[in-house]
């Protein structure tokens, strides 16, 4: 026992003098994937995580209990409204207080450094004080619903490629200007109860054994009271890690604290007094989160297991997920349409038959429901709507159409799930609503034994005549039957990262002679060989993109609109692996050309996380960003283009005319370091310094009315440095209809710098006005936009000189100026 307790919470201090040495390292590893030990001694329960932050997942898929499917983090980026995503946050918190969870991992707070990141529908901006204000609305929201909010993944994980190895070679001044103030804001201003440590390095050392960056900064100068929790099996090292600053690892109940670090603290080389500041930061998490003899702070019921689910309000996720859609360009003015104004309406593109709500790994929920986008047109325009593939985009075979697959003992819809051990028991035997089957937890033991399977059964009706292709994803052996015979057989290896097992598996396809109507036995076979299962069955009519084309150009020329839903495939964008190009997956662009010449009243809506190029942009009538917006897609798709909603969305990220044009491109290390060589000039900071022109600038996004921008006051003309200045923008609505408006303030510094931006976000703010109406948007631009590191003092400083201070609609329309001077 240990009485090295001083400065420790004294109710804490008091509950880890109760604890022996063992007793307490058993708690700094977990206890499985997603729970904690619990410890009777001192009242404290298992606490339990579960994956975020577009839905919260719980311990497992579980088909009985699916989650809400929200706007993708990034969506809520393109929302630039605190207020509602600080709703929406609450709402997930109650689900996942709902759900027995206590920790939600998420927010990710890390900059989309490149377009061409995997993860990067996961963060919210490009930019470092956009990225803040949503994060800290965010972390308040979660947090309000008495759950915890971990802000991850810090610092400096902006590329998937070599994630758990690479070495982000970044200055000081660059992490405290870009890649830092994210998670210092929700330190800070949002008092999240956790940080995950990443898998990568900076500057030499991992992050999970990072002193300077883990207990210099974020403990000791940031006075983060909370607890630092590895990202899962990134803890590498026993006593590095220990002394660094890390608290918790996961996952567990294996890892290289344990016995070890018992040693170690015996030995020495940790100092028992570092274990105790570990336990007390779990133990104060516990108090707030009602896992501390049932205590939780604000009063905010703990979780109640096998509760009924807290699903989230679809009025909500409605409104949210048209609010991050952002109107790129209404040339024509096509937009809104009138619900009756048109009969005949071609729906195009293969996201419109296959939408990508979500991204891949452990972002991914089971969703409530799948978004229905052709019934939500019909109801919204009272119009005829004839859906058209386009072209094939997906590296896997799609999974069929709804309707068309039955669970051969129920006979409703979905497939039947066996698993048998080794000695051919069943484990488990039960229906399941899609052909995508994943386990991360709660597989029976035995299926992880040489000679286990899984096995997916389905009773497969066919719409067409024809050669369909039947496709088997996972890793390990795979076996496909059809009708009872045996037509292929293989094993697949698995991939390097081990998330991409779930993203993109490799797959076994065979091809299948299928008439319409009549019903084929479709029975797979696997045993799998990773540490969770996923498992994917594709059947699909085998048709080629030159007749998919043709047959969407013709019904674009006989429709009065055509709406082409274009962008990323499923597996395209996911943690695990960057992406390879900026360009559409397939023949989309041909696709998009060919119909806008078909029919000059096009509208295009794009179906991805992150940029993708559009070189067809002129070409078209409408282009609409939709990102990845969960489950709620059809319905806010089918409001915006009616204009019962307005598309409320501003671009958080750039997008580039070309790949070359993108400030930084490459994702990949050289010889394991990732240098940041372009220092501060990351997305719209790199193009302004540069003088290229983005195709969509930082902030872009246009709206169903004419704003008109009438003057910028500030409270000074010459403030002081650590003053915060308050401004009012004043401006008007010019247009026929109520709007709303995102006023963006930006500020340029007194000198010209070639390493420093042109310009920076300094504060934003939403205004709404009847048509005619004036109002004034109030705002402050906080005296740490004036500041910058300077490395050699280790501080902020402010220059001295004018300031000049730009309001607009984005960081490419700025209207009104007004000038400052910093004494």
């Amino acid at each position: 026992m240990s009485s090295a307790t001083v400065g420790l919470p004294s109710d804490e201090a008091r509950l880890v003098a109760r604890l022996t040495l063992e007793q307490k390292i058993r708690l700094l590893t977990g206890a499985d994937s997603w729970k904690l030990y619990g410890e009777s001694t001192v009242g404290l329960r298992p606490i339990v995580m579960s994956d975020g932050p577009a839905g919260v997942r719980g311990t497992r898929f579980d088909a009985a209990n699916p989650s809400s499917s929200l706007p993708c983090p990034i969506a809520l980026g393109a929302t630039w409204d605190e207020q509602l995503v600080e709703e929406l946050a609450t709402a997930l918190g109650r689900e996942a207080r709902a759900k027995g969870v206590d920790i939600l991992l998420g927010p990710t707070v890390n900059i989309v450094r490149t377009p061409l990141s995997g993860r990067g529908f996961e963060c919210f901006s490009e930019d470092p004080l956009l990225t803040s204000r949503i994060a800290v609305a965010y972390v308040h929201g979660v947090q309000k619903a008495g759950v915890a909010a971990t802000a991850k993944h810090f610092v400096a994980n902006d590329s998937e490629t070599e994630r758990r190895t690479y070495d982000a070679r970044v200055t000081d001044r660059v992490l405290r200007e870009v890649y830092l103030p994210p998670f210092e804001a929700c330190v800070a201003e949002g008092g999240a109860y956790l940080v995950m440590a990443a898998y990568n390095s900076v500057n030499g050392a991992t992050m999970t054994a990072n002193s300077p960056l883990l207990q210099d900064l974020l403990k000791a100068e940031w006075g983060f009271t909370g607890l630092v929790v590895s990202d899962w099996s990134a803890t590498t090292s026993t006593v590095p890690s220990a002394l660094a600053g890390l608290d918790l690892v996961m996952p567990g109940p294996d890892g290289p604290w344990g016995e070890r670090l018992v040693n170690a603290v015996h030995a020495g080389k940790v100092p028992e007094a570092a274990i105790d500041d570990k336990i007390a930061r779990i133990l104060v998490l516990a108090r707030r989160v009602g896992a501390l003899n049932g205590h939780v702070d604000g009063n905010v019921p703990g979780p109640v297991p096998g509760q009924s689910v807290a699903l989230i309000d679809p009025a909500l996720l409605r409104e949210v997920t048209a609010r991050s859609f952002v109107l790129l360009s209404n040339s024509r003015g096509l937009l809104p349409l009138a619900a009756g104004s048109v009969d005949r309406v071609a729906l195009i593109g293969p996201n419109a038959i296959d939408p990508q709500t979500q991204g891949g790994g452990s972002v991914r929920v089971l969703p409530v429901t799948r978004p229905r986008i052709a019934d939500a047109l019909r109801d919204a325009l009272d119009a005829r709507v004839s859906v058209h593939q386009g072209c094939v985009t997906s590296a896997t075979i799609p999974e069929p159409p709804d309707g068309t697959l039955h669970d051969p003992v129920t006979g409703k819809a979905g497939v039947r799930v066996e698993v048998r051990g080794p000695d051919g028991a069943v484990l488990h035997d039960a229906p399941f609503p899609s052909s995508v089957v994943t386990w991360w937890d709660g597989l029976p033991e035995a299926v992880h034994r040489a000679g286990s399977e899984v096995t997916l059964r389905a009773n497969y009706r066919p719409q067409t005549d024809g050669t369909h292709v039947i496709g088997a994803a996972g890793v390990g052996l795979m076996r496909i039957a059809v009708d009872g015979t045996p037509l292929a057989e293989a094993t697949s290896l698995p991939p390097r990262e081990v998330v991409e097992a779930l993203s993109r598996p490799p797959e076994v396809r065979v091809p299948v002679q299928m008439k319409a109507g009549r019903e084929v036995a479709v029975r797979l076979d696997y045993r799998p060989d990773t540490r969770f299962v996923t498992l994917r069955l594709g059947i699909t009519p085998q048709i080629h993109d030159d007749h998919l084309i043709e047959q969407a150009v013709q019904a674009a020329a006989a429709a009065e609109v055509a709406v082409v839903v274009v962008g990323s495939a499923d597996g395209t964008e996911s943690e695990g692996y960057d992406r390879k190009t900026l360009g559409l997956p397939g023949k989309q662009d041909e696709l998009v050309r060919r119909v806008a010449a078909a029919n000059p009243k096009t509208i295009v809506v794009v179906n991805s996380g992150t940029p993708v190029l559009m070189p067809w942009a002129t070409d078209v009538a409408a282009i609409l960003q939709v990102w990845f917006p969960g489950q709620a897609f059809g319905e806010a798709l089918a409001d915006v283009l009616t204009g019962a909603a307005e598309p409320g969305g501003r671009l958080p990220v750039s997008i580039p005319k070309a790949e070359v044009d993108s400030p930084v491109l490459g994702a990949e290390p050289e010889a394991g370091k990732l240098v940041y060589s372009e220092g501060l000039l990351v997305g719209y900071r790199g193009y302004d310094r540069s003088g290229t022109d983005p195709l969509f600038g930082f902030g872009h996004g246009l709206g169903y009315t004419q704003w008109e921008y009438e003057s910028i006051e500030a409270a000074a003309t010459s403030i002081g440095s650590g003053d915060d200045l308050d401004l009012l923008v004043k401006l008007r609505n010019r247009g026929a209809r109520a709007g709303r408006e995102v006023v963006q303030v930006y500020l340029e510094g007194p000198d010209d710098d070639p390493s420093r931006p042109v310009r920076i976000l300094a504060g934003f703010a939403n205004v709404a006005a009847e048509p005619g109406a004036q109002v004034t948007a109030r705002l402050s631009v906080p005296s740490r936009a004036f500041a910058r590191y300077d490395e050699g003092l280790g501080r902020w400083d402010a220059e001295p000189g004018a300031y000049t201070i730009r309001a607009g609609r984005s960081s490419r329309d700025l209207r009104v100026s007004v000038e400052v001077v910093m004494r």
